[in-house]
């Protein structure tokens, strides 16, 4: 990763970027945010590998990038503002520095931790009006009886596509056969997946070879984005 230095300006679109872990109109930044990134800063952070930009020369899209990812998560363990930020500057990255320890205290990557707080409140789920009215109803957490849990049907979605064992399967593909479920609910089987012998989440090689739809599909584990998925035989 480059040490190049970065102004807070710079600093704060990435950590802007990485909130809404996703495309950003470069427009919103500054309407949105009040972060005017401006030409220059924004071929530098482009330059460096930070951000991706996309869209057209009048709406400019930007996203951040697998470096960009990484460098937000050294900016959370830096523990003390850049010269010049003032309160807010010492404030943010007071903040950011509790962040830190909670991500490695809970063993989370920056990734998990968009995916978590991207699940809707408690106060925004639907409540039963009268619970007791529905008897032996299954609990929130478990499936209903004979109903395959997702992981089950991640599991056999991959054998679904792929010709044998071991092959590697784009995870778009995959996606394609469980679109039905919730997509927080397969990324976190995937991780829970990923952690089993046999079982490996990979990222595309070719970087550059991706496209849209793959790049769309991947689940994000340990700060980098994750394009396939290989099984072993069990």
């Amino acid at each position: 990763m480059s040490d190049e230095k970065l102004t807070m300006v710079e600093t704060s679109a990435l950590l802007i970027l990485l909130a809404e872990a996703g495309p950003v109109p470069n427009a919103s930044l500054t309407n949105d945010h009040r972060c005017e990134l401006k030409k220059p800063s924004r071929e530098k952070l482009e330059r460096l590998k930070l951000i991706e930009v996309g869209g057209t020369p009048r709406r400019l899209v930007l996203t951040l990038s697998e470096a960009g990812w990484r460098r937000c998560r050294t900016e959370l363990a830096a523990g003390s503002p850049p010269p010049g930020s003032g309160a807010i500057g010492g404030a943010l990255y007071a903040v950011l520095l509790r962040l830190d320890r909670f991500l490695t205290a809970q063993r989370l990557s920056l990734g998990e931790f968009v995916t978590a707080s991207n699940a809707p409140a408690a106060e925004d789920l639907p409540v039963a009006e009268d619970l007791s009215a529905v008897p032996d109803a299954p609990k929130a957490d478990e499936p209903a009886a004979d109903e395959p849990t997702v992981e089950e049907r991640v599991l056999s979605a991959y054998h679904k596509v792929a010709s044998r064992a071991g092959d590697l399967v784009n995870l778009a593909d995959l996606r394609d056969l469980v679109d039905d479920l919730d997509r927080a609910d397969i990324d976190a089987a995937l991780r829970r997946l990923h952690r089993r012998p046999g079982v490996t989440l990979v990222p595309e090689a070719n970087q550059k070879a991706l496209d849209a739809r793959t790049r769309a599909a991947a689940v994000v584990v340990g700060d980098q984005p994750k394009h396939m998925i290989t099984m072993a035989a069990s």
